[in-house]
């Protein structure tokens, strides 16, 4: 089951966060570290802020996975188009309880928030070594339309 997260629920969401920052400092350590304390005020701030929501999916009355996502803009350069749009901070699904499709069922209903908000669109940030993920969201129908180049000493 998709839902909004109670406020009650904000502690084991930010448990969740805790271990995405770990499985992706795994993959760019050289950019992110993981997250040595979770915090749940965080997560508690989002799920009571209109602009911003975090959707649980659960089984069994347990938490399988979380999706965070926010309400963002752009157009604050002047070449720049602008839009508002979801943008999805976090999506993780729990190890045990992937490729069960809760993972589609969460950006199913990231795309029904945004729908609700009149949002133009959604965006989302992948890191290039993730290919799981990468290959999740390609089967979404997500493409690439910008990439972060960075060079190393």
């Amino acid at each position: 089951m998709i839902r909004p997260a109670t406020t009650s629920e904000a502690a084991a969401v930010a448990a969740m966060y805790q271990a995405l920052t770990k499985e992706m400092a795994s993959l760019a350590p050289q950019v992110l570290r993981p997250l040595s304390v979770p915090d749940p005020a965080l997560f508690r701030d989002y799920s009571q802020d209109p602009a911003s929501a975090v959707l649980v999916a659960t089984e069994a009355a347990q938490l399988q996975g979380f999706a965070l996502v926010v309400t963002a803009e752009t157009g604050v350069e002047p070449e720049a188009v602008p839009h508002r749009f979801a943008y999805v901070a976090a999506l993780y699904v729990a190890p045990a309880a992937r490729h069960a499709g809760l993972g589609r069922q969460l950006m199913a209903a990231v795309a029904a928030w945004q729908q609700a908000q009149r949002l133009d669109f959604i965006q989302l940030d992948v890191l290039g070594a993730n290919q799981a993920a990468r290959q999740f969201y390609a089967s979404l129908g997500y493409a690439t339309e910008n990439l972060t180049l960075r060079k190393r000493p």
